[in-house]
């Protein structure tokens, strides 16, 4: 695992935080656990998959059909595959989704939650999408993400927790996002999008206890009041975990 996903580590810690700051009492996940889903899930109420790299193609219950070899899919959608964390994330989500425990996904955690459901993603939106909307984070560094406005549908879990009325712009840092077209999983319902491109922001997993994924950084901490606008949504999330 890299440095930064450590429990320490200046990555992972912004998620912490934010759990912390809910009333949770956050507790770090890795690859070194991978066959130990269920042992480790019996002392948890829920989990969160959070942001990172790429998940490596050769890992998706229902890879695309490209055309071309995993190292050219590399080069050309521009991925960084962390295939450790891609076998131990996809195994533990099946292991949640068979417990029936709440899950908040945030960027490629969202995605996470679509490609284990045998969804598909846009690898890459810069190069596949046609957009005005820049969904990448600014090149000038970590302290700059991109923003845009954000569109919350009605009678959705995520409109139940952030107002559509209220909740219109969100901060942005990915270059993926889920496909809505190309194998959408049923059981999976888009609850956000980017109004401007149609791009998904958030999706739910239908007939579930409390199961929401969202594609922007509600943790980040360096966005200028990001973390504190979206806590409702980590609140949400540790009260669902403490009715399990």
């Amino acid at each position: 695992m890299r440095p930064g996903w450590a429990p320490k580590g200046e990555t992972w810690r912004p998620y912490a935080e934010a759990i912390a700051l809910a009333g949770g009492e956050p507790v770090h996940l890795g690859p070194d656990l991978l066959g130990r889903e269920r042992a480790v899930l019996l002392e948890l109420e829920g989990v969160l998959f959070s942001g990172g790299n790429d998940v490596d193609l050769d890992l998706y219950p229902n890879p695309p059909e490209l055309g071309m070899g995993r190292e050219e899919a590399i080069r050309r959608f521009r991925l960084v595959p962390e295939p450790d964390r891609d076998r131990y994330e996809l195994a533990l989500l099946q292991e949640v989704l068979a417990r029936d425990l709440p899950i908040l996904g945030i960027c490629r955690g969202c995605q996470v939650m679509n490609i284990g459901l045998g969804g598909r993603l846009i690898l890459d939106i810069p190069t596949q999408v046609s957009t005005q909307i820049r969904h990448p984070a600014h090149a000038e560094g970590e302290a700059h993400s991109s923003s845009h406005d954000l569109h919350i549908q009605d009678a959705t879990a995520l409109a139940a927790v952030l107002s559509p009325q209220v909740y219109t712009v969100c901060n942005s840092r990915h270059h993926q996002a889920v496909d809505p077209v190309d194998s959408l999983p049923k059981c999976v319902r888009i609850s956000a999008y980017s109004p401007v491109d149609g791009l998904v922001e958030a999706i739910e997993i239908t007939g579930r206890r409390w199961a929401i994924g969202v594609q922007w950084h509600p943790e980040h901490p360096r966005d200028h009041e990001v973390r504190t606008r979206y806590a409702p949504l980590f609140r949400a999330f540790v009260e669902a975990c403490m009715a399990s």
